[in-house]
C-alpha cells in the first residue's frame, strides 16, 4: 500500500503482550498489497468487466462474502482473501471496486488495523 503508514510508529510498538501479533499484521498487509495487485493484468488495466447499470457493492453483498474480524493465523486470512478474489473474479469487479468491497466486509480489529494504515 504505497505511502501507507511512512514514518508512523508502530501500532503495537512497546506492547510486550502483542509482540507476537506483529510479524501476523505484516503478513496480512503483505496478502491484502498482493489482493489489491492481483486486481490488474499488470497494466493497470482491469481484465474484461462486463457493463451493467448495477451497483457492484450491491452485486458483491448479495453473494453473501464472510467478514473477517482478524486473526493471529495466516492461514485464515488467506483463505479469507481466496473466497474475496473468487467473488471479485466471478462479478468481474474492477480494480478500484476489490478493495472497496474487501474492506466493507473488515469488522473488529481487522478494521481498526486497516483505519491505522489507512
Amino acid at each position: 500500500m504505497s505511502g501507507r503508514g511512512r514514518g508512523r510508529r508502530s501500532f503495537f510498538e512497546g506492547d510486550s503482550e502483542s509482540e507476537g501479533i506483529t510479524p501476523v499484521l505484516a503478513n496480512m498487509v503483505q496478502l491484502l498489497e498482493r489482493l489489491v495487485d492481483q486486481t490488474s493484468n499488470g497494466n493497470g488495466h482491469s481484465s474484461s468487466r462486463m457493463i451493467t447499470r448495477e451497483d457492484p457493492q450491491e452485486k458483491f453483498r448479495r453473494q453473501r462474502p464472510q467478514e473477517f474480524s482478524g486473526t493471529t493465523d495466516p492461514l485464515v486470512t488467506e483463505s479469507w482473501i481466496k473466497a474475496m478474489e473468487v467473488i471479485f473474479d466471478y462479478l468481474h469487479l474492477t480494480e478500484l471496486e476489490r478493495p472497496r468491497c474487501a474492506i466493507y466486509m473488515l469488522r473488529g480489529d481487522a478494521m481498526m488495523w486497516w483505519e491505522f494504515f489507512e
